[in-house]
């Protein structure tokens, strides 16, 4: 399930979250955060060894969401 947002201020869409968001998120751990913007994230990512690889992929959805959203970003 593909996640597309707006942005208000300019009306630009992006595509958020893609179907495999979780497996690349998995893969590539704190990289994956990195590609999306999203600094504090990869730093905990990486620290904390991608979340013990399995939670940081799990909750991926939430942090990535709740990033976007707080940047002025709404979802379609």
């Amino acid at each position: 399930m593909t996640i597309r947002a707006t942005w208000a201020f300019n009306g630009e869409t992006k595509v958020i979250l893609g179907p495999w968001h979780r497996l690349w998120c998995f893969i590539f751990g704190p990289l994956y955060y990195v590609f999306k913007g999203m600094f504090l994230w990869a730093i905990l990512s990486l620290i904390t060894a991608n979340g013990l690889w399995v939670g940081f992929p799990l909750f991926n959805r939430a942090i990535v969401l709740r990033h976007y959203h707080r940047k002025g970003w709404v979802q379609k």
